[in-house]
């Protein structure tokens, strides 16, 4: 039985409210696609340890809001959790699957990384830095360099997202 599950929810703020508020002081957006890691304890019990928000923005997707609950670790046993970790760990589980539920509906995923953790998962799940701080990008489809130009100064231009 696989103890770890990512899926997407209707309502993060359901399920990442009290993890998000107490890493971003707010609550989890009401946009874009809710991505959660669930961590089964009993047979019919899911504790969510993870949470990520990818939005559809202009034919590309932003990858914001992740966050991992630590507290909710002290519920996962040491097999389990030394598994997450050699998976990847929670939030780099989310980023995998996120790439691969919404390949096809995008040019390219970007984030914004100003966390030295989340930036290395970032890095080992498939984005790569920009010419800008903190902006990385994956571009899982293949793109001419001009048109990966014109994304890359698009995004940038929004600011942290």
């Amino acid at each position: 039985m696989k103890e770890t599950l990512c899926t997407e929810v209707s309502s993060g703020s359901y399920f990442a409210d009290e993890f998000f508020m107490s890493a971003f002081g707010e609550t989890v957006p009401e946009w874009g696609h809710h991505l959660v890691l669930f961590y089964r304890t009993k047979p019919d019990f899911f504790l969510p340890l993870s949470y990520v928000n990818f939005l559809e923005h202009k034919g590309v997707i932003l990858v914001g809001g992740a966050v991992t609950a630590g507290k909710a670790f002290k519920h996962v046993d040491a097999s389990h959790s030394a598994q997450i970790r050699a998976e990847g760990g929670a939030y780099f589980q989310l980023l995998k699957y996120g790439f691969k539920l919404f390949a096809d509906r995008c040019d390219a995923f970007f984030g914004h990384a100003g966390d030295k953790r989340a930036y290395e998962v970032d890095l080992q799940a498939g984005f790569v830095p920009t010419a800008y701080e903190h902006l990385i990008v994956n571009f899982h489809k293949p793109t001419d360099s001009a048109r990966k130009e014109v994304l890359i100064r698009e995004i940038h231009a929004i600011g942290p997202f």
